[in-house]
């Protein structure tokens, strides 16, 4: 008993580097990021900006269907953008600070225009990828791809109504 309490001892030992008279775990490959806090920002803006333009879009519209379908995309996405995010803080610990501190309020007009502000965003999501590494960001980009899946599928469920006319 006593050898495997000294065996434990020793493990511990290779593990801690005493500083100061304490004992501190060692910190493991803390990896440097690709991503400068301003680009951070910029995804974290993006990505509000979005949600608030589906959701303005959700009380404005005059289709049961888009506010349905808009309703539920509002949905998915802010759970999905939520995940993202706390993904690329948590990389490396870090919080969020923001460079810009307005948000705009996209309000589209029309079904034409709300779509082509979806279709921007989508082509957002798929330009961020040459931010992130292949290999290492494969969390980051997962949820990335299930977010531009519902975005896709939104535009599907659209093409089925008619345009807006206010």
């Amino acid at each position: 008993m006593k050898k495997h309490t000294e065996k434990t001892k020793l493990k511990t030992k290779n593990t801690n580097k005493k500083i100061g008279g304490q004992r501190r775990k060692t910190m493991r490959n803390k990896s440097k990021s690709l991503i400068t806090n301003e680009k951070k920002s910029r995804i974290v803006q993006t990505f509000l900006e979005m949600l608030n333009t589906v959701k303005l879009y959700h009380w404005k519209t005059h289709s049961y269907a888009q506010h349905k379908a808009t309703d539920e995309l509002y949905s998915k996405l802010n759970e999905n953008i939520d995940t993202f995010v706390e993904i690329l803080l948590g990389k490396e610990e870090s919080r969020i600070k923001m460079v810009e501190k307005r948000s705009r309020l996209i309000d589209s007009q029309n079904t034409s225009d709300f779509k082509s502000r979806i279709y921007e965003y989508r082509e957002f999501l798929i330009d961020i990828s040459k931010y992130f590494d292949a290999k290492r960001d494969t969390d980051l980009l997962n949820v990335r791809d299930e977010i531009l899946g519902h975005i896709n599928q939104f535009l599907y469920l659209m093409s089925f109504d008619t345009p807006m006319n206010t």
